[in-house]
């Protein structure tokens, strides 16, 4: 086997498209466009066997605070949930024997040019449902479950209503009453306005790169991300960003964002995501995300479903010093443990 950096746009993206694991995160343009804005850099990496490309591996490589090299996949504040590798479907057909040895295969490559590199942080987070990572624990990786939430729309939506808690579906009802308008438009500047306004709010800085950088994702992808907002007296009321992972699946991405406290907007605005994503034929709205208590409790309300991803993770002996000493003294991590 063999790695290169790629760089051929169609062929990665015709690859992305192919592989059971490929996203709308995974695609050529979504990268470049986290790389113009992140301060990282793009490693494209291809992994050959003979001249067949059987797994693609996007990582994004900078020097951090006292020049320590990070390597991730994805990198923090790009708002990716899931990205790490992605394989021909080839790859998921084999044996177990045959799968286990080309993944050992696989994960020898990419470490022999990670160690070139001699980062002192590497990280990845797979994509749902992709959890054998073993060949990367046999090299000194470490790694973690995490989960995030999905509806199953192959359900009816009365068989999806009826799991709703009773205060949901109260708290949607009553919205419906106040003849809410719902929009669906490519405009994310408003949502990116409220989102602002809520986290200063908080105290807390928004973690995005900047507007420019959803607002150009938004542009680059029309047909993928989308804007749901509902309008109360002429008035927004709530807004949440969803994209197109992929065929079949459709996702939150940034937002649920309420503007009206006394009302459970994005109660109401999920219910009305996923009403739509049914009738689009997607068989799955993947709520993204259930590592912070209190979104997780929000999100249950739902009655979803959970899907287990991996956190893969690696520091060297500097780099632990560092996290180490830098705890101690109270400002934090070098590098957020939960990148993104």
């Amino acid at each position: 086997m063999a790695v290169e950096l790629l760089d051929d746009k169609n062929l990665w993206d015709q690859f992305v498209e192919n592989s059971p694991q490929g996203l709308l995160f995974h695609k050529w343009d979504f990268l470049r466009t986290v790389e113009r804005h992140s301060g990282y850099q793009f490693l494209p990496y291809g992994v050959y066997s003979a001249d067949e490309l059987r797994c693609i591996f996007p990582f994004f490589i900078a020097r951090g605070r006292l020049g320590l090299t990070h390597m991730l996949s994805p990198p923090p504040g790009a708002q990716i949930t899931y990205l790490g590798p992605a394989f021909d479907p080839s790859v998921q057909a084999l044996s177990a024997l045959a799968k286990q040895k080309i993944l050992e295969q696989l994960t020898g490559e990419l470490c022999r040019e990670i160690d070139k590199i001699g980062p002192n942080f590497v990280n990845f987070r797979t994509v749902p449902n992709f959890l054998d990572v073993r060949s990367f624990i046999w090299k000194g990786f470490t790694a973690h479950l995490m989960f995030t939430y999905t509806i199953d729309l192959e359900r009816s939506l009365d068989e999806i209503w009826g799991g709703f808690v009773r205060r949901c579906k109260r708290g949607i009802k009553h919205v419906s009453t106040l003849s809410p308008e719902v929009l669906h438009t490519n405009d994310v500047s408003l949502v990116l306005g409220m989102l602002r306004d809520r986290f200063n709010e908080l105290g807390l800085k928004t973690p995005l790169f900047s507007d420019s950088y959803v607002e150009e994702l938004a542009a680059t992808f029309p047909e993928r991300v989308t804007v749901h907002s509902v309008y109360i007296d002429g008035s927004i009321a709530g807004a949440i960003v969803c994209c197109v992972l992929r065929e079949g699946r459709y996702g939150y991405w940034i937002g649920n964002v309420n503007a009206r406290r006394d009302l459970n907007t994005n109660e109401f605005l999920t219910w009305e995501v996923i009403q739509l994503a049914k009738s689009e034929g997607f068989k799955k709205l993947d709520l993204i995300g259930t590592q912070n208590q209190r979104i997780s409790e929000f999100k249950s309300n739902f009655n979803p479903v959970l899907e287990p991803f991996c956190y893969v993770e690696k520091t060297d002996r500097l780099g632990k010093i560092v996290n180490f000493a830098y705890s101690k003294l109270g400002e934090g991590q070098i590098l957020p443990r939960r990148s993104g």
